[in-house]
């Protein structure tokens, strides 16, 4: 974005750089309680860094270099630790049915009538 205007102004105690496209924003600062507004026309329509070059060329903002030296320097912005959010979905239980297991199927048992004779004398003594 290019501005017009660009100046400092002191709000609370702390220098402010202050940008603009009309001289109307001296008015506006002054309401808002800033003091020390020095707001100048810019030779040409500027960007932020150009603005602030320009500024410190001028002996009117001798005195606030280091808050326009400031302004354009990079920001190290803190990034915040970022929380990585998973959704996990519910396991439901699963109710298996048991199956019966089916014996495997046993060959026929053959007993012969003399097996059968002694099994019945040794249980009732008779044939």
């Amino acid at each position: 974005m290019l501005f017009t205007f660009a100046g400092t102004s002191v709000l609370k105690g702390d220098v402010k750089v202050r940008f603009a496209n009309s001289d109307a924003r001296a008015k506006q600062l002054a309401k808002l309680g800033d003091t020390n507004i020095n707001i100048v026309e810019l030779p040409t329509g500027m960007d932020k860094a150009g603005a602030v070059a320009y500024l410190l060329t001028l002996p009117a903002f001798a005195d606030v270099q280091d808050a326009l030296r400031a302004e354009v320097a990079p920001k190290a912005k803190a990034k915040p630790a970022r929380t990585l959010k998973v959704r996990v979905s519910k396991v439901k239980a699963v109710k298996s049915k048991a199956r019966a297991v089916k014996a495997p199927a046993k060959a026929p048992v053959i007993v012969t009538e003399a097996e059968v004779d002694a099994l019945m004398m040794a249980v009732y003594g008779t044939k």
